[in-house]
């Protein structure tokens, strides 16, 4: 027979606040929890799954509502900052080409969701393409300098 668990009631799990025990166990005994979400609705959670601790097993810490939008900010966070890394990798590569790409170049948008921002087609990242070129690269097109060649052979 399972013992009976320590009592956790009053402790907090990221948004969750443990607020009673449950009649129900898991499979191996565990006890279930019923916690209080800082949004006001209740989960209720096994206690292996209650850990402040950072760890492989995923720690339940939010109401089901609660943890969908967790994630999806933490989901938007992570692609602002590869996207702010890209434009700082863009504008340094840009500053070793001045004189050497035409100027006008140099003041299209740095990476193609720059160019969506301002609501443009052209963006130069001061890359190489594939071919190798160093052109400008149309937003779903790629490199310009490609599909000129392309268009040349097409002919």
């Amino acid at each position: 027979m399972p013992r009976k668990p320590s009592n956790r009631i009053g402790e907090v799990y990221g948004e969750l606040t443990v607020v009673r025990s449950s009649t129900r166990r898991t499979g191996s005994g565990n006890a279930y929890w019923w916690c209080l979400c800082n949004c006001g609705k209740q989960r209720e959670v096994s206690s292996d799954l209650l850990s402040n601790k950072i760890r492989q097993k995923k720690n339940v810490i939010a109401c089901k509502e609660c943890s969908k939008k967790l994630s999806i900010e933490s989901i938007h966070r992570h692609k602002h900052l590869e996207e702010m890394e890209r434009r700082k990798k863009a504008a340094q590569k840009r500053i070793e080409l001045i004189g050497q790409v035409p100027k006008h170049w140099l003041l299209l948008p740095l990476t193609d969701a720059h160019a969506r921002e301002l609501g443009r087609t052209l963006f130069f990242r001061g890359c190489k393409c594939l071919n190798g070129h160093i052109s400008p690269y149309r937003i779903n097109g790629g490199c310009l300098a490609c599909s000129k060649e392309k268009a040349v052979v097409n002919d």
